[in-house]
């Protein structure tokens, strides 16, 4: 039987309103003992040579979680709209063809049919938001990991 994963997730995009050239994701993985056990960090550079956002950086670090999630983990997530898109949002949008409540078409739909599918393959997996920069330590560590892949 798996052991029951807490993964920390978070996004950097600095300079998120001014147009962000390069992001990072960070994931901190701990064993139920609450030992850090894994961390992984990547910049995200949009492939089209634009600029990316903190939801997406925030999306991709979620992403992350999930591909490295035992399949009955809880995975945290500082960004209260990731945490509401993929436990009350997502099948609302799936049923009205990824068109939100104001019937326009679901921002970052790439990353919330990943998101989705990795859903459907874990159902197990467990999201859940905490405050960021509150001294909670998968937090913390998951925040500098994104900050330092942005750097």
């Amino acid at each position: 039987m798996n052991n029951l994963q807490m993964i920390y997730t978070d996004g950097a995009a600095p300079n998120n309103q001014t147009g962000c050239k390069l992001g990072g994701i960070g994931v901190a993985v701990y064993n139920s003992n609450g030992e850090l056990i894994d961390t992984f960090k990547s910049r995200v550079e949009p492939e089209d040579g634009s600029t990316t956002t903190n939801v997406r950086c925030e999306m991709l670090a979620l992403i992350k979680g999930l591909e490295l999630s035992n399949g009955r983990d809880v995975i945290h997530t500082d960004n209260k709209i990731i945490s509401q898109g993929y436990n009350e949002w997502l099948n609302g949008w799936k049923a009205k063809g990824w068109k939100n409540a104001s019937k326009k078409p679901v921002a970052n739909k790439d990353l919330w049919l990943l998101i989705d599918d990795l859903k459907q393959s874990k159902p197990s997996v467990i999201v859940t938001w905490v405050k960021g920069h509150a001294g909670i330590e998968g937090n913390e560590l998951a925040d500098s990991l994104a900050s330092e892949a942005a750097a």
